[in-house]
């Protein structure tokens, strides 16, 4: 393992950040884990009818999106993680903003911020997996 003053002393810290800078934005425009620039998927999260269709390959590199068959069957877990969350907060929000309401303001402040963010959540989930557990290497 290289010595931070080394790596200060050669350079290499802005890159590693530039390099990591470029994967998040990369991963926050849904876009191909290999060139960074291919859309992942076919349409913009607010179509509603095909808002989790991915495209089969990258429009620049080829990259193909679908490792193996069933391969985003785990990102079930982050979604199911992230919607858990959003439980959590909207639903301490609604007790304390309401100062604990009766139970049908609990559900409508819970489905409703859950129904909007459920598109992303699902997105979001096939792309953290693809980039982490895809088996890309590094560029």
């Amino acid at each position: 393992m290289k010595n931070l003053s080394q790596e200060i002393k050669h350079g290499n810290t802005h890159e590693s950040i530039e390099k990591n800078n470029k994967k998040l934005n990369a991963m926050l425009q849904c876009k191909c884990p290999v060139c960074k620039e291919g859309d992942m998927f076919k349409t913009s999260a607010l179509n509603m009818g095909q808002f989790n269709e991915l495209n089969k390959n990258c429009e620049k590199c080829g990259f193909g999106f679908m490792p193996e068959p069933g391969f985003y069957q785990i990102s079930m877990f982050f979604t199911y993680m992230v919607g858990v969350a959003i439980f959590m907060v909207f639903g301490f929000l609604a007790y304390l903003v309401f100062n604990d309401p009766p139970l049908w303001v609990y559900y409508v402040s819970i489905f409703i911020p859950t129904l909007i963010t459920t598109p992303w959540n699902l997105r979001y989930s096939k792309v953290i997996m693809l980039y982490y557990f895809g088996d890309i290497g590094e560029n």
